[in-house]
């Protein structure tokens, strides 16, 4: 009896191992990687619409010389080409620049709460996106990107609306002077 319960351990033991074996020969195996391969088809390229460079914006306020804003554009710019190749690289770059726009100050027109919460918002979805380029998942990156372009142009939209507000209220207390 003891034999027979001993010879059905080792027959169960060889055929969980088979099974194991064939389960890694067909790609079902787990593997444990620290990085992933980045490999996209090149014909499903996705567009990522950038906002125009503001220059008759940033001239209005007499900024032409900004060069953090310029370079993080740039930066905008480069990555918008997708080349997978160097997107980590290229996001690494764009990280930096975000972070030195965040911690040195802001042009004294365009400081204020929600240019710095927008910028906020651009610098962690950098993050995650270079997050994505170290660990891809292939649902996760072009996704991340995208919304890295949305939260860019808002950003740039929220510094062009924040002239027109100050406009208008400078013609709104202008009139309500006046008429006292």
């Amino acid at each position: 009896m003891n034999q027979l319960y001993a010879l059905q351990v080792v027959f169960l033991a060889v055929l969980l191992f088979l099974s194991g074996c064939t389960s890694k020969q067909a790609g079902e195996g787990l593997t444990s990687s620290a990085k992933t391969e980045l490999t996209l088809p090149t014909t499903s390229k996705p567009s990522l619409n950038l906002i125009e460079y503001p220059k008759a914006f940033l001239t209005s306020l007499e900024l032409e010389e900004w060069e953090e804003f310029e370079n993080l554009h740039e930066s905008m710019e480069r990555l918008k080409e997708l080349n997978f190749d160097g997107v980590e690289v290229d996001l690494l770059a764009l990280s930096s620049r975000v972070k030195k726009m965040r911690s040195g100050a802001l042009p004294k027109k365009l400081d204020v709460p929600q240019l710095k919460s927008r910028l906020k918002v651009v610098e962690m979805q950098v993050q995650k996106a270079r997050y994505f380029t170290q660990h891809y998942k292939k649902d996760s990156l072009l996704p991340a990107l995208s919304l890295l372009y949305t939260y860019y142009n808002s950003f740039v939209s929220r510094m062009s609306s924040l002239q027109n507000e100050d406009q208008d209220f400078d013609t709104g207390v202008a009139t309500t002077t006046s008429d006292q």
